[in-house]
């Protein structure tokens, strides 16, 4: 190996003195150089060992180049400064003495010295005053901050970096150099180090600008009278030095300023200092806050002995903020254990009791906004010291409605208080709302509250600009005091239907602003039973339903909001009702992931066919196999005979088609309006299309070999189904979902117990095996067999004729023959094959009703139904399932 460097660089031994010899012997270059453009020299003082220095000394004496620079422009001297050792000092001193530039800078202008006096420690004092004595620039500044190196080792003072700092302020060191910050190292110290009094003076005596002032106008005084609560005699000691009392900085803050706002123990004392040294009392800021106001915003014990003093020594006590605040506005907002006596003191020395800020608010109209314990003694001396208790604030908020709307403990008396005084019980603010509207809105409402204002005068029937009535406003809080003030309102006249403007009732209200744990059921009850009509809709056409679910938590139980929905289904919601968005109770659901919830709408009837869900979100793909296994309504029509009889169905050219009524009916939901409906169109449209729509209401897969080539007019039947392009070209079968339904089938059969698991085996395995059966559905890409054949028979004039069967007791019933034949492949021999058109009976008079009606459920539905599924029924079904023809290997492989 021909290359020092890029072995110093891969190599644990970089010290190995006899290798690096036997490389160079050997011609490897001292001064090649990495992608860094580091040489071996930068190698070797990264990490100073023993023998070090004579490598270093050897590499040199073979011609290393001791000022080569890296990409940073770094030397080895910069990298030995970097960390200090035992073996540092000699090393240094031997590159200096070899011509190593003490002076070279990196490229940000920093040199050996301030790399030392970053990194501190017991060895750098005295490679300091070496490099000194040897030159180095003490007052060279980096680049990017204009840093020297006495700024660097003023961030971390202590009794070791002092007595540096000592010596380079001694050889010379510019005690009031500035970095970009306009910090000098007396701004550092008063920051960071701000305890030692004894650095404070040594920098003042050695010429320190006591008055110098950062970037942000802060003096060192600043800086003490802001951060150190046992400044005081540091404070002290720069005033009698000279400090400007009266400094301010970027935000035209003085020192007095920030001893007021920032307040400690200490404070009272630091006051009353500045201002017998000239501090002036009624400076402001550029929020123009005086120390008067400033005292207000972080009072302590001393607060009320502080503004006295401050009163005593000239402050203005009406002085005013940029948003027209007086001190009076201020401890009237933050009030305190001490503010009525403050608020009373400054009454007494001439505050202004009806001042108002920018938003026409006056100390009252503040008091009565932040209320607490103290507010009903304040309110009541303002008010005999003549505050106006007509005056209106925020929104034309008088102070009664202020009351109203910011309520406390002592609300009731307030209330009294106020009105015995002369306030108006009837005025309205800029949205119409009254005291009365604004009490009930409150958690505290209180009955008591709402008779006495009614008894004053109050008018119960007040609405506001969004004509929200008394009822709306008492809605919004359904706790326990809630029923018996809606109930005292209900019978005091108030429309128990009254709609806001947008249609919303006292029901709408409930579910919209229902919080956890409120009693929002009970009260949709208490409602209905008091004559509330849940069937109102507002102007997005939704009603109470839609309310509930959009706005149940999801950190509430389902089971609750499950129950909410099963009351008022029962009372006769319709379900199925879609708003503006031509979103239903089922959609918003299922965009929810109400499981629980769903199943209940499909088992009572919610309409699958007509939901409006997002293009390709993860709630279609999640849940519209769900919603197809749920589909109950199968199950009631199966169990009717009067639903074995056939529509005809008419294209444009007269051709007719007949057409199970139970498939009709299951697909639109048993809902003779749509099916009327879709009939109507069929009777405008070609027989083509005419039968791509009823291939698809029997398979509910599209015939692709032929929908596309009819689709643009085929757009009209399929809004029936809310089905687009993009859905029937993207289907795919969705078989990690039918593996999960066979995981849940296996889980369900660990959770039996032993008995349960003997009896139930047999139901578990037919079911398993069934669930393959969605295997006839095939991609639109390989599909053959008995769906290929479905859509060829599809297509041919007889295929639309009943089957018989006939089962105990020589009874009959009559299964439509294109359902039996999709279904031919898998049960062969039991019904006709595609190519044995002539026998339309089939005698199973062996077999019961029950398995009969089970057997065509599942031909017309894909599953059983489990709600009437036994063991006896299964057994009986034992020699039906021997005509199932199932690939076990395909299982198999589709399980894995």
């Amino acid at each position: 190996m021909k290359h020092l460097c890029s072995w110093l660089a891969k190599t644990k031994n970089q010290n190995s003195l006899q290798i690096i010899k036997f490389l160079i012997e050997k011609g490897s270059d001292v001064n090649e150089k990495n992608y860094s453009n580091e040489t071996c020299l930068h190698f070797i003082s990264k990490n100073l060992k023993q023998n070090s220095f004579e490598i270093m000394k050897y590499l040199i004496e073979k011609g290393s180049d001791i000022n080569s620079k890296n990409n940073n422009d770094e030397t080895c001297l910069h990298f030995i400064s970097k960390n200090l050792n035992s073996f540092s000092f000699e090393i240094i001193k031997y590159l200096i003495e070899k011509g190593s530039d003490i002076n070279s800078k990196n490229n940000n202008n920093e040199t050996c010295l301030h790399f030392i006096s970053k990194n501190l420690n017991s060895f750098s004092f005295e490679i300091i005053k070496y490099l000194i004595e040897k030159g180095v620039d003490i007052n060279a500044k980096n680049k990017n901050n204009n840093e020297t190196c006495l700024h660097f080792i003023s961030k971390d003072l202590n009794s070791f970096s002092f007595e540096i700092m000592k010596y380079l302020i001694e050889k010379g060191a510019d005690i009031n150099a500035k970095n970009n910050n306009k910090e000098t190292c007396l701004h550092f110290f008063c920051n960071l180090n701000p305890n030692s009094f004894e650095i404070m003076k040594y920098l003042v005596e050695k010429g320190a600008n006591i008055n110098a002032k950062n970037k942000n106008n802060e003096t060192p005084l600043h800086f003490f009278c802001n951060l150190n609560p046992n400044s005081f005699e540091v404070i002290k000691y720069l005033v009698e030095k000279g400090a400007n009392i009266n400094a301010k900085n970027n935000y035209n803050e003085t020192p007095l300023h920030l001893v007021c706002q920032y307040q400690n123990p200490n404070s009272f004392e630091i006051i009353k200092y500045l201002i017998e040294k000239g501090a002036n009392v009624n400076a402001k800021n550029n929020n123009n806050e005086a120390v008067l106001i400033l005292l207000c915003n972080d009072s302590n014990s001393n607060s009320f002995e502080i503004i006295k003093y401050l009163v005593e020594k000239g402050a203005d006590v009406n002085t005013k903020s940029n948003s027209n605040e007086t001190p009076l506005h201020s401890f009237c907002r933050d009030q305190n254990p001490d503010s009525f006596k403050i608020i009373k003191y400054l009454v007494e020395k001439g505050a202004d009791i009806n001042a108002k800020n920018d938003y026409d608010e006056t100390p009252l109209l503040l008091v009565c906004r932040y209320q607490n314990q103290s507010s009903f003694k304040i309110i009541k001396y303002l008010v005999e010291k003549g505050s106006d208790i007509h005056i209106k604030g925020v929104l034309n908020d008088p102070p009664l409605n202020y009351v109203c709307r910011y309520q406390n403990s002592d609300l009731f008396e307030i209330i009294k208080y106020l009105i015995e005084k002369g306030c108006d019980i009837i005025t309205k603010n800029n949205y119409n709302e009254t005291p009365l509207l604004l009490v009930c809105q409150n958690t505290q409402n209180s009955l008591q509250i709402i008779e006495y204002l009614m008894e004053k005068g109050s008018d119960v029937h007040a609405k506001n600009n969004n004509n929200e009535t008394i009822l709306h406003y008492a809605s919004q809080n359904q706790n326990q005091n809630s029923f018996e003030i809606i109930e005292y309102l209900i019978e005091k006249g108030v429309d128990i239907n009254s709609k806001n403007n947008i249609n919303e009732t006292i029901l709408h209200y409930v579910a919209k602003y229902r919080k956890e744990n409120q009693k929002s059921f009970e009260m949709i009850k208490f409602l209905i039973g008091k004559g509330a009509d849940l069937t109102i809709k507002t102007n997005y056409d939704e009603t109470l339903i839609h309310y509930f679910i959009q706005n149940h938590y999801k950190s509430q139980n389902e089971d609750e909001l499950l129950e909410i929905v099963r009351y008022l289904f029962e009372k006769g919601v319709d379900i199925n009702l879609k708003n503006k968005e031509n979103e239903t109770v089922l959609s918003f659901s299922i965009k929810s992931n109400y499981f629980k919830l769903v199943k209940f709408l499909l088992i009572n009837g919610a309409n699958v066919f007509n939901l409006e869900l997002e293009q390709n979100s993860p709630q279609i793909n999640e849940w519209v196999p769900k919603i197809y296994s749920f589909n109950e309504d199968m199950n009631k029509l199966l169990h009717s005979s009067e639903n074995f009889s056939d529509y005809q169905i008419q294209s444009n050219d007269f051709s007719k088609f007949l057409v199970h009524k139970l498939v009709l009916l299951s697909r639109f939901n048993n809902d003779e309006s749509i099916l009327q409906k879709f009939i109507e169109i069929c009777q405008k449209k070609p027989k083509e299309e005419v039968q791509l729509a009823l291939n698809f209401l029997y398979t509910g897969f599209p015939d692709f070999d032929h929908f596309f080539q009819q689709f643009e007019t085929f757009k009209d039947l399929t809004n029936e189904y809310a089905q687009i392009k993009k859905d029937y070209s993207s289907f795919k079968i969705d078989w990690y979902l039918y593996n999960q339904r066979i995981i849940e089938i296996q889980q369900l059969k660990e959770n039996l117990n032993k008995e349960q698991k003997e009896e139930q085996e047999i139901i578990v395995e037919f079911f398993k095996e069934i669930e393959f059966d969605l295997d006839w559905i095939e991609s639109k890409s390989e599909r053959k067999g008995i769906l290929k054949d479905f859509h060829q028979l599809f297509y041919q004039d007889d295929s639309q004729k009943d089957f018989t069967i006939i089962f105990e007791e020589e009874k009959k019933i009559k299964v439509h023959k294109l359902v039996l034949i999709i279904r031919s492949d898998l049960f062969k021999g039991m019904f006709l094959s595609v190519s044995d058109p002539s026998n339309q009976v089939h005698d199973y008079s062996g077999k019961s009703f029950e398995t009969i009606q089970q057997l065509i459920y599942f031909f017309y539905h894909d599953k059983f139904d489990e709600t009437k599924l036994t063991k006896e029924n299964i057994e009986e079904f034992e020699d039906l399932k021997d005509y199932y023809q199932l690939n076990q290997n395909s299982i198999i492989d589709l399980i894995i």
